[in-house]
């Protein structure tokens, strides 16, 4: 299984803080082995490559301890978007545009994960189509994660009334995942 960059384990952990409180984190981190609770406590380094199962497992349970929340993953996604691009990438925000920011979606996706590649299939203005191809050591709760991502990724560079889709999915048995992204321009 794949690695994941240290960012996104960061951002989970913060969202879960900040949107339910240190209980709900500390209940998630109980939930752990110690063996994976000592790959991020006392604390989870940017810079470092965490295993993908580790993320996942966060994710699912931050799901449990939440009793199921229905947007949790694109939720966390979207509030991944709001910290890695209000930091490490804000200049993609200052200089881009909706469409620019497609154009360096596969350098983004790159950026926080060792495995797959994101393509983009089709852009125009008020549209994008992005395949992601041999990730399929992922997961349908990444999956949404990532969709939440692009969503909050897009409204921040422009986008207004964004609609997205998840057309094709690894997980249902299809080749590669398939994101979708309609907007006003």
């Amino acid at each position: 299984m794949g690695q994941v960059k240290g960012t996104a384990v960061i951002a989970t952990m913060r969202f879960l803080e900040e949107r339910f409180g240190d209980a709900t984190l500390a209940s998630v981190l109980q939930a752990l082995s110690p063996a994976e609770r000592a790959l991020i406590e006392p604390a989870a380094l940017a810079s470092s490559w965490y295993p993908m199962s580790l993320l996942l497992r966060v994710m699912r349970e931050s799901q449990a301890a939440l009793g199921g929340h229905p947007r949790i993953m694109r939720d966390m996604g979207r509030a991944s978007a709001e910290y890695g691009l209000t930091t490490v990438y804000r200049i993609f925000l200052k200089v881009g545009s909706p469409q620019f920011i497609i154009g360096h979606a596969a350098r983004v996706f790159g950026s926080y994960f060792d495995r797959g590649e994101m393509r983009v299939r089709e852009s125009r203005a008020g549209h994008a189509t992005l395949d992601l191809l041999g990730f399929h050591e992922g997961s349908p709760e990444l999956c949404e994660r990532i969709r939440g991502w692009m969503e909050r990724t897009m409204e921040m560079s422009g986008a207004r009334n964004l609609r997205s889709a998840h057309s094709l999915c690894v997980h249902r048995g299809d080749a590669a995942c398939r994101f979708q992204v309609d907007w006003d321009h």
